[in-house]
């Protein structure tokens, strides 16, 4: 179980993936050598499962970001995850939810026009409901 220093190099680190361990040591009072044996108990433990890098979407010419709630009926299931895994980079993430929803897609698209199609061929075995997102707060 994570104990307050792991929490706080945890928090440094999803702040700044790129953190140096010197600096990470400064932060909790710890050494260098000490921080890094933390973070590779952490790694072991799959606490700490990747590290990872914020992107703004709209330089990459992605303005149009998405939260798509899905409902898949079982005899369409393998329809869509075939569909999920054939369109695996025109989306964030992909969750699987409770309630009346079994799905959460985070997408990102470069026009409506490309948002649009995507959502007729997701209509062909789901049902779904689209929240846009209107800004990063």
């Amino acid at each position: 179980m994570p104990d307050e220093i792991d929490i706080a190099i945890i928090k440094a680190l999803n702040q700044d993936s790129r953190v140096k361990v010197s600096h990470l040591a400064q932060i909790v009072h710890l050494t260098a050598p000490a921080v890094a044996a933390r973070i590779q108990r952490l790694e072991d433990a799959k606490i700490i499962s990747k590290y990872t890098i914020e992107v703004d979407l709209d330089k990459l010419g992605l303005p149009r970001q998405v939260f798509i709630q899905v409902a898949v009926q079982a005899p369409q299931q393998a329809a869509y995850l075939a569909f999920v895994k054939r369109h695996h980079n025109t989306f964030r993430h992909h969750y699987r939810t409770t309630g009346k929803f079994d799905y959460l897609l985070e997408g990102a698209f470069p026009t409506r026009h490309v948002l649009t199609d995507f959502l007729l061929e997701l209509g062909k075995f789901a049902t779904y409901e689209v929240i846009d997102v209107i800004d990063d707060i």
